[in-house]
């Protein structure tokens, strides 16, 4: 379920990177796009925290998974409605402002993520250092959103190649290679 999951983030990432660069600027589609895989994402977090609690990793590293997949949805579900007002022409425009806001802390919590898989804080997480680079790297995702967004900071373009480059290394290639191995083997 997981790599289902990563495979949609993994376009979700690229779409929303090309929309930051100036090259998908159909905010309509890509706010319908937002609005399906945050949709879908939030379903497949839920049936992963409850159907998972306590199965393969145990309960926290299916919370840990599932409060990820959320952080990420959530995400996906604000850039949609916020396109949407935007497109609509609702009175009060939106401008993607409380998205940035929202990025700030979960970029620290993404952060101690990072931190636990490395059990620099906690030991109830396994100790596994290629999770902790992916959970680095999406926690500098957020922050950079934090800074475009939120900060107004002159980091749009580079947001968007980040993120293009980042959702492939961490998600698309993770689980393209699960779909045809069955497993993603040595990194």
């Amino acid at each position: 379920m997981v790599y289902i999951v990563l495979y949609l983030v993994g376009g979700l990432l690229f779409v929303n990177g090309l929309f930051l660069l100036g090259i998908a600027a159909n905010l309509a589609g890509v706010a319908a796009f937002n609005f399906l895989g945050g949709t879908m994402i939030t379903v497949m977090a839920l049936y992963i925290a409850g159907k998972d609690m306590y199965g393969a990793f145990g309960e926290t590293v299916s919370n840990a998974v599932a409060a990820t997949c959320l952080t990420f949805s959530i995400a996906y579900l604000m850039i949609a409605l916020e396109g949407w007002s935007i497109v609509r022409g609702f009175e009060v425009k939106a401008d993607f402002t409380a998205l940035g806001w929202y990025c700030l802390p979960m970029s620290i919590c993404l952060f101690f993520l990072f931190l636990g898989w490395l059990q620099i804080v906690g030991k109830k997480m396994p100790k596994v250092p290629q999770f902790a680079v992916l959970w680095l790297l999406w926690s500098i995702c957020f922050f950079l959103f934090f800074l475009a967004l939120a900060a107004k900071a002159p980091v749009g373009k580079f947001t968007g190649w980040f993120i293009i480059i980042v959702g492939f290394i961490t998600c698309s290639y993770p689980a393209l290679a699960n779909f045809q191995a069955g497993k993603v083997g040595q990194w």
